[in-house]
């Protein structure tokens, strides 16, 4: 089944929109399911770095972050997707939204996120994609 990005697509823009404009404090954005269907909804946003997103991650739930970090060596802010998927989530629903990660990246692409880079998380485990 595909993933809806659309049903909420304005509110999920604009959370983007408010992390990668450098005049907002916003550095995260947290998306996630509504309920059991494929409809993405924005779930929570912050100014607290990655500490504050981490908090927000839920161990019963496929959940898409999009933060800003800054570069170590140059010091310039980078933006990552992190695909989270909790321990409590059930198999089916694992295969299920595996598949939505890269329609989740694509989506944030298209609203300017170009030359942006992906991590994505599965329990602990990450990996890096460009998105």
């Amino acid at each position: 089944m595909a993933v809806n990005l659309s049903k909420n697509g304005p509110t999920l823009t604009a959370a983007f929109k408010e992390v990668v404009d450098e005049k907002s404090k916003t550095n995260w954005a947290l998306f996630t399911y509504e309920g059991n269907s494929n409809d993405i909804r924005l779930a929570d946003k912050g100014d607290g770095g990655l500490e504050e997103l981490v908090e927000e991650l839920n161990s019963g739930k496929v959940m898409y972050a999009f933060c800003q970090v800054q570069d170590p060596n140059s010091g310039l802010p980078k933006h990552v997707l992190i695909n989270w998927t909790g321990e409590g989530v059930k198999d089916a629903r694992k295969g299920i939204c595996a598949n939505h990660v890269s329609s989740m990246a694509n989506f944030l692409k298209s609203r300017g996120g170009r030359g942006t880079r992906g991590d994505h998380a599965k329990g602990g485990q990450s990996f890096r994609s460009q998105l």
